[in-house]
């Protein structure tokens, strides 16, 4: 029998719970299960439950403890009378709660502490003893008062350390005396006849230093010894009467066992594509030295139909580019709406099957089904194709290349496309504002790639790739191509002193006249930006939320809407637009997509997610951005990013990341190897970290989590939300009143191997059909952008930041001077 202590985490939806969870097994060797404050069972039955357990941690949350909504289930822990009490330590919002239980008055901070790092100082004594030291990171917009109308003297010791007249029953056991605008703050206390502790700070945040751990490693031994002398230790009894998850229910991952029949009838609709054989992977390789995928699309011909491509676009941060090729009547496309929970898949719109769901949980798992029925690791190392037509040489062709695999290539084939941010927002049950019922953009959109084209501009080596049997022409025919590119572009290298990106001279005159007629469309635009009083009213109204103790962080949006005439009936050519985009803002993180109607021209310097396939994962979050000019030196983009603000935004979304990525493969596996670093892009700087985390590398057991898992846990991307992410969300849609769509959700690639790879979509303009059917109505072109909203912030610096980030996509769309 596990003869571990049993703690009771109690979370309060809030973003930073799994960081608490992986603290207590990490420094106290225990198990915690994870109950939610709503959770009725529990509530129903709170003593027996306890009995399961050595002490409880109530975790911090948005709101305010005298808000029953806010704290649920916790208020019952403060009444727990003579033998059902057991040791409980409360942190932010527990700490509140067990203070105003106690007599307290728990009010509003002059100025609130969102992602602060300061010093605590404490005596030494109770859960402080032989501490060090102590550096705490605090996210509170409340203080616990426990003087009352008391006058609090901050040079009188004797104050700091007993209790009040008021407050007879809390002992104060650390303050903050830090700040000049609140005044001395309370950090800690502890009840003085029973075993309640609480701390305002976070031990478990990223930048608290180890003192932190260290304080956790004396509660616990403060609770057991209490518990060992009330003999509680001997009444316990293992509990059988409800069942609770060891881990936090909104990251479980039954859903992604369930649902067969949408799963089993995709994967059936796929496997007719490939017929009865094994999985094999056909492919080629050739030298890339400067070939871009922009000319390859173009020589290709596929620059005019559908297709996803991401595109490095030449960064030095970027090192792939990937060409999804759409193949009418073989490629399945996926769509899901998240305001009528429809999905449709199939290979042609006219026999597209469409399925009512009652969650998007259900999609998922046809996801990973269909993955899982390709992968290439399932070869047997001999060919199946005696069956295929082609005769012998292609026979010969698919035995050559049977069991090899270009390991070093990222993407296979599998699932390119994007996921909208309210497609996020139901993934953590966060209803859709009202308006989203017009949108007629997909929430979810992937195309199953079965052919790809993959350059390493690393290695300069080009991947021509196909799933599909008998496909060894196209392979060749594609080899064919980019030799030909090759050859004319070292032509033209030897003739001028720069390699021309067309191809011949024809090839030049056509681009000039393409460019010529994208600029005369774009004197035509009509760009409607976000009104500047509006917008600030907004971060003011975020800031009236984050002073109520409702979130730390609102990452508020808005959009500029670009109008442009059709002329002849014809809209603006977005490839164009984006070979634009490309040359003017490039960043690591380039997409072109036109797919089920919806098109993203994009130039997104944020990764969000990339995971491989041995199982490492990695986020690459952005919060802090300084415009570049002729007047901002780098060291002065050095000097704002190091300010307490931008930390703090940074902070803030690094502590929530490792919460989602903990969540899937528990706290031991996830680092932070980058901390707040300043990296520099073409219009400017911005202040970025590295969460890094590591799944089973045992793929073969399916109830093991995978990439998938960890995307769909960590939607919407904290970055573009704020914290706690529920909550946050929930105050966005209201302040905001809109949908978002494609804009600060994520596009990128699955991988039949087991990798992904997804960024985040900002510095992109979106379009997508319209409910006019008049031919002649203008083309309608969206750009989303906007900015971390803290207590620190000002509406006007927000709405300067806001149009510096919208500037990037939008220079696209300003016409060039002749």
């Amino acid at each position: 029998m596990d003869r571990r202590g049993h703690i009771l985490f109690v979370d309060a939806f809030d973003s930073f719970a799994n960081n608490i969870v992986g603290l207590l097994e990490k420094s106290l060797h225990v198990q915690v299960t994870v109950v939610r404050i709503d959770d009725e069972d529990v509530a129903g039955d709170l003593n027996t439950v306890l009995k399961s357990f050595d002490a409880v941690v109530v975790g911090p949350g948005p709101g305010h403890p005298s808000i029953p909504t806010d704290v649920g289930l916790i208020n019952k822990l403060w009444a727990l009378q003579n033998a059902d009490i057991l040791p409980i330590l409360g942190i932010c919002l527990g700490f509140q709660s067990l203070a105003l239980a106690h007599g307290a008055d728990v009010t509003r901070l002059e100025r609130p502490r969102h992602g602060i790092v300061s010093k605590v100082s404490h005596n030494g004594s109770d859960i402080f003893e032989n501490l060090g030291d102590l550096h705490a990171t605090q996210y509170h917009s409340l203080r616990v008062d426990i003087s009352k109308d008391c006058h609090i003297d901050c040079s009188s010791p004797s104050v700091y350390w007993q209790p009040t007249e008021a407050c007879p029953s809390l002992r104060p056991l650390a303050w903050d005396v830090n700040d000049d605008v609140n005044g001395p703050i309370l950090m800690a206390l502890q009840h003085t006849e029973k075993p309640f502790w609480g701390v305002q700070f976070h031990p478990e945040s990223i930048c608290t230093s180890k003192e932190g751990a260290r304080m956790i490693q004396n509660w616990w031994r403060l609770a057991n010894a209490w518990s060992f002398s009330e003999r509680r230790n001997e009444a316990r009894i293992q509990f059988l009467g409800i069942t609770l998850n060891d881990t936090n229910s909104s990251h479980g991952l039954d859903t992604t066992k369930n649902c067969t029949h949408p799963v089993s009838h995709l994967a059936q609709e796929l496997q007719s594509i490939i017929g009865t054989r094994e999985p094999l992977l056909r492919w080629a390789k050739h030298p890339a030295e400067r070939v871009s995928p922009v000319d390859l699309c173009e020589v290709l011909g596929m620059h005019r139909d559908e297709i996803v491509m991401l595109d490095s676009q030449g960064h030095k941060s970027g090192r792939f580019s990937i060409l999804g090729i759409v193949i009418p009547g073989k490629t399945m496309k996926l769509t899901y709406n998240a305001w009528n929970r429809t999905l449709r898949y199939g290979f042609r719109i006219s026999e597209e099957f469409v399925m009512n769901l009652d969650s998007i949980d259900q999609v998922w798992p046809i996801l990973q089904e269909a993955l899982d029925l390709h992968d290439p690791s399932r070869q047997q190392g001999r060919s199946h194709t005696s069956n295929e037509s082609g005769g012998a040489y292609r026979t010969g062709l698919d035995c050559s290349i049977a069991g090899s695999r270009p390991l070093e290539c990222p993407f296979w084939g599998g699932f390119m496309g994007y996921i909208s941010y309210e497609a996020g927002l139901e993934s953590i049950q966060v209803e859709l504002h009202e308006s989203c019922a017009y949108s007629r953009v997909p929430d979810l959109n992937f195309a199953f790639i079965h052919r790809s084209i993959v350059i390493d501009h690393a290695t300069n080596q080009i991947y021509v790739q196909s799933l599909l049997p008998d496909d060894w022409t196209w392979i060749l025919d594609v080899g064919m191509a980019i030799d030909g590119l090759i050859s004319r572009l070292k032509l033209n290298s030897t003739r001028v002193s720069q390699p021309l990106t067309s191809i011949t001279k024809e090839a030049f005159e056509r681009s000039a006249a393409e460019h010529a007629g994208l600029e005369t469309r774009l004197r035509l635009a009509r760009i409607e930006k976000p009104d500047e009083s509006q917008y600030r009213a907004k971060v003011l109204d975020c800031q009236k939320a984050l002073s109520a103790g409702d979130s730390y962080e609102l990452c508020l949006t808005d959009e500029t809407e670009i109008r442009i005439p059709r002329l002849d009936y014809k809209p603006l050519n977005p490839w164009s637009l984006y070979k634009k985009l490309r040359r003017k803002n490039p960043a690591p993180f380039g997409s072109f997509l036109r797919l089920s109607n919806a098109v993203v021209v994009g130039s997104s310097p944020e990764r969000f997610l990339n995971w491989d396939r041995s199982g490492h994962c990695e986020f690459r979050p952005i919060k802090g951005t300084v415009k570049k000019s002729a007047e901002m030196t780098k060291e002065q983009a050095h000097k704002i990013l190091n300010s307490s603000k931008e930390q703090a935004e940074n902070l803030m979304i690094v502590d929530l990341i490792r919460h989602d990525l903990s969540g899937v493969i528990g706290a031991a596996n996830c680092t932070v190897s980058k901390l707040m670093v300043i990296e520099e892009y073409e219009t400017v700087y911005q202040l970025v970290s590295v969460i890094e985390g590591q799944l089973p590398s045992d793929t073969s057991d399916y109830d093991s989590p995978r990439g998938l898992d960890v995307l769909k846990a960590s939607l919407p991307p904290g970055s573009m939300t704020g914290a706690p992410k529920k909550r946050s969300c929930e105050l966005l849609r209201d302040i905001e009143q809109r949908p978002r769509g494609i804009y600060s959700g994520v596009l990128g690639y699955m991988d039949i191997g087991g990798g992904g790879d997804f960024s985040v979509v900002i510095r992109s303009a979106v379009h997508g059909p319209t409910c006019s059917a008049d031919r002649s109505a203008d083309d309608t072109w969206f750009i989303g952008a906007g900015g971390a909203v803290t207590i620190q912030s000002t509406d006007e610096a927000e709405f300067l930041e806001m149009e510096v980030k919208a500037m990037s996509a939008l220079t696209t769309f300003q016409p060039e001077r002749e």
